[in-house]
């Protein structure tokens, strides 16, 4: 597939003409699908599809197109040069953009990470293990691909293996636990480890509902549950341009106003391989950025465009200045015994719904989901009543944070519109006081 790629861009950049930069992004996956039912295998499937990004610049304008592409060079040549000659022809009516920016030294890169990912013994692994229940889950694995090329000579591949596993467990009545399990390879421990926490969970969720009235609670948030508030904090949180004009969550924090615990740490972290390292620009960025440092805010994701447009160095984040690969250092809490740490309190494995209920004071609210349990001196009792949530994320990561554990979990995106995701999170679970239940 990189041969494909380097011999289309050859094409494309021997047709310019002297005044004409191109820039190319090259988008392609191999991705295995398996859906579960039951506990069987009742679909499976494999995805395989390329798309080219072209962006033409000239005389200080510029002008894109996207295409799908079949990788048979003979039938992709005649559309490759027809949609340069339509963004030659149209490029001249546009006005020049005032923020264009591009890279124009060459920092060219390789990876070609190949985990072996294979689905048909991940799925034996799975079945394995999920007989005794009536388990629901999607497996999506296989190669993602990046790539990046430019007239002025770089060229810069990304190839990498992952996957993702999301399933629930139900009992008899239709109650149900959801738990996720993603990486790079498959660790068969840690599968395991996972289901059973998923089995412990549904073996007490038949018991009878706990019913929590409003108030405040002593609350532990799974990693999955945690990271759906560290998404809201990311819609904004981190962004350059969104902090400058006051619609970022955490805008009190940059200015200074505002502190988390001495314990939370936040950083971009491109480390697991996941993401590529570059810009779709052709921009490098840095294999890690600390946004916030034992409770400080650090350092915001600066895109091109905004450093263009602000005058400042940038950290070739992407337009929309949000973490791709955030990770959350872990704390002093024992993850294995985390009941015990939360004692009697509510166990909240999901969250869903969420949105601002104050954006300019970080304030969020959402519903719990799937399998959030009433815990007493350390024990699961049973399931709570759906619940609404509206809380600070200054509490939940400052003043009412009792602490972190010290194992994070993996959790990759599940999007699959258009492609794959490759944005992921590593992260712990989490011990909040006074956490606020509304209704």
């Amino acid at each position: 597939m990189q041969n494909y790629f380097k011999k289309i861009s050859d094409l494309l950049f021997n047709a310019l003409e002297s005044s004409e930069i191109l820039i190319l992004n090259f988008d392609a996956e191999e991705t295995d699908f398996v859906r579960y039912n039951k506990s069987k295998i009742r679909q499976a499937g494999r995805v395989h599809q390329v798309s080219l990004d072209i962006n033409l610049i000239k005389k200080g304008k510029t002008l894109r197109s996207s295409l799908r592409l079949s990788t048979e060079y003979d039938k992709d040549k005649t559309l490759l040069v027809r949609t340069l000659f339509f963004l030659r022809r149209e490029v001249n009516e546009l006005p020049k953009d005032p923020y264009l920016i591009y890279e124009k030294n060459i920092n060219s890169s390789n990876l070609i990470d190949d985990q072996g990912l294979n689905a048909q013994d991940m799925s034996s692994r799975i079945l394995d293990i999920s007989s005794s229940h009536d388990m629901v889950g999607i497996l999506s694995s296989g190669k993602i691909v990046k790539g990046f090329a430019n007239s002025l000579g770089q060229f810069n591949w990304h190839e990498s293996d992952s996957f993702n596993f999301d399933w629930s467990l139900y009992d008899d009545n239709g109650k149900a636990v959801k738990q996720n399990y993603a990486d790079r390879k498959w660790n068969q421990d840690t599968f395991t480890r996972l289901y059973a926490e998923s089995a412990q969970q549904l073996s007490v969720i038949s018991n009878d509902e706990q019913k929590v009235e409003p108030g405040s609670y002593r609350v532990y948030l799974s990693p999955s549950a945690l990271n759906e508030i560290i998404d809201m904090m990311s819609w904004g949180g981190f962004s350059y341009k969104a902090n400058k004009i006051g619609s970022s969550p955490l805008h009190l924090m940059a200015k200074g106003d505002r502190e988390f615990d001495k314990s939370v740490s936040f950083s971009e972290d491109l480390s697991n391989g996941i993401s590529p390292k570059f810009h779709s620009d052709g921009f490098i960025k840095p294999n890690n950025t600390e946004l916030i440092t034992e409770g400080k805010y650090q350092k915001s994701l600066i895109s091109p465009r905004s450093a263009l447009e602000y005058s400042v160095k940038h950290n070739a984040a992407e337009d929309y200045e949000s973490p791709v690969s955030i990770k959350l250092e872990t704390g002093k809490i024992n993850s294995k015994k985390i009941l015990e740490a939360l004692g009697t309190g509510i166990y909240l494995n999901n969250l869903w719904y969420l949105n601002f209920s104050d954006r300019n004071n970080a304030r969020v609210t959402g519903l719990t989901r799937f399998g959030c349990f009433y815990v007493k001196d350390g024990e699961l009792m049973g399931p709570i009543n759906t619940m609404r949530f509206d809380e600070t994320m200054y509490n939940i990561f400052g003043t009412k944070l009792a602490g972190l554990t010290n194992e994070q979990q993996l959790l990759m995106d599940t999007s699959t519109y258009e492609q794959r995701s490759v944005h992921s999170s590593t992260i712990p679970g989490a011990v909040v006081e006074d956490f606020r239940l509304t209704l």
